[in-house]
């Protein structure tokens, strides 16, 4: 009789943990999940380029899908299936944002009034502090590159890291390093509590003030606001260097591009540095390739909207730089900036030095979903001049080199090294 009753104890007890599990979502939440379901489904149907889906049977995938969101269980299972759902596109620029992510990415986010002053990048699945800019917070703290930043105010980066781990995407990945990096951001009189990890594996708990952030305010359709920056400097070796966040606000960006390209005139070569660049205004990409190519008629590629087809014909400048050039990309680099470097690739007019690009060169948007997460989802395909599909393959660099956080520890960009290496060489 004991063993029964035990037996029926923990078999009520095991429902009990079952209703508790299905229970876990309200009615109103439960229909939030759907109706996110349902727009994310309609949206790939009404503005996805290809208008056949690849040959999906896109209503069976509906018909097949919408249970599956009716009896998920957690928040996670709901965008799993969702991402399950999209990667039948075989297509990059469609990814769930989870809401804590999708919030300061959000076009609604207010935009930041102030920075601590450095700027992370992912290596290795880890938040490694990349440059800090000079007479900043962070700087006058002693954070320095190659520091791993492991908290923002009490809470833990790998949350977010292992997010993008756990995807396996590209486009999720891209996202989740942004969202960390303007985590950092906020009001300039609230400082941010900062863990970071150092070379020798100390663990430091620093509170640092925020200064005003540099750069324009710029925003981009539906996209949310961002600082645009551009920096340019002759290196040590000669050779000019350029350096700019974001394909946006041409009437700023193409004065200070053309201003540093005639600085450079005589450099030996320039560097163009991309790393990071998520791209922006696709026809900014025609502009920039017209000071490097003095032949007209020449394509970067053609983009293919439902309605129509927009070819990336370069437009010589008067006065070109003929000198060499070189291209730096990393995983960051989407978009507009994957055309722009593929494009001088196939026409071998630039050398491109890196790892590879996200494979993402497809113009997008993001809306919020009535649960509260981000749907971001394509509005083009994109083909280079001499075929080749970016999508999922991305740029492949002529040199390849990765970027470590020993490197940064100890003051250098391998990458900037690998280029100016090879545009020294040249001149022997």
């Amino acid at each position: 009789m004991r063993s029964i009753l035990s037996i029926f104890v923990a078999a009520t007890a095991y429902a009990q943990l079952a209703a508790t599990a299905y229970a876990q979502f309200t009615p109103a939440q439960k229909a939030g999940n759907l109706d996110s379901f349902e727009l994310v489904w309609s949206t790939v149907r009404d503005r996805s380029p290809d208008a056949t889906l690849h040959g999906l049977n896109w209503q069976a995938v509906h018909d097949s899908t919408r249970p599956r969101i009716a009896d998920a269980r957690s928040m996670d299972e709901v965008r799993g299936i969702l991402t399950d759902m999209l990667a039948k596109l075989k297509t990059s620029h469609y990814a769930i944002i989870a809401s804590d992510l999708y919030e300061p990415l959000a076009d609604s986010a207010p935009a930041a009034d102030a920075t601590p002053g450095f700027t992370p990048v992912v290596i290795d699945g880890k938040a490694v502090v990349g440059s800090v800019e000079p007479d900043s917070p962070a700087a006058r703290a002693g954070i320095h590159p190659g520091m791993v930043l492991d908290g923002i105010d009490g809470a833990k980066v790998s949350g977010m890291l292992r997010l993008a781990d756990n995807v396996k995407d590209q486009e999720t990945q891209r996202i989740v390093a942004r969202s960390v990096a303007r985590k950092l951001d906020g009001p300039a009189d609230e400082p941010v509590q900062l863990d970071l990890v150092d070379e020798n594996g100390a663990t430091k708990h620093i509170a640092i003030d925020r200064t005003q952030a540099k750069g324009k305010l710029v925003s981009f359709g539906n996209l949310p606001a961002t600082r645009l920056l551009f920096q340019s400097r002759r290196l040590d070796g000669g050779a000019g260097y350029i350096r700019f966040n974001e394909f946006l606000d041409p009437v700023s960006i193409m004065p200070q591009f053309e201003a540093a390209v005639t600085e450079f005139a005589k450099a030996p070569g320039i560097i163009l540095d991309l790393r990071g660049n998520p791209g922006g205004i696709g026809v900014m990409a025609m502009g920039i390739a017209g000071f490097f190519i003095d032949k007209a008629g020449q394509k970067l590629g053609e983009m293919k909207m439902r309605e129509a087809t927009l070819k990336f014909v370069i437009f010589p400048r008067a006065e070109t730089y003929a000198g060499p050039l070189a291209i730096l990309v990393d995983a960051g680099s989407a978009s507009t900036t994957e055309i722009l470097a593929q494009g001088l690739q196939d026409l071998k007019r630039a050398r491109i030095f890196g790892t590879r690009t996200a494979g993402a060169a497809l113009p997008s948007d993001i809306i919020r979903l009535p649960n509260g997460d981000g749907f971001q989802y394509a509005q083009a395909s994109y083909t280079s001049d001499r075929g080749r599909v970016l999508e999922g393959n991305g740029v492949t660099p002529d040199v390849e080199v990765k970027q470590t956080q020993q490197a940064l520890a100890m003051g250098h960009d391998l990458v900037i090294d690998a280029a100016e290496q090879w545009i020294n060489s040249l001149g022997k």
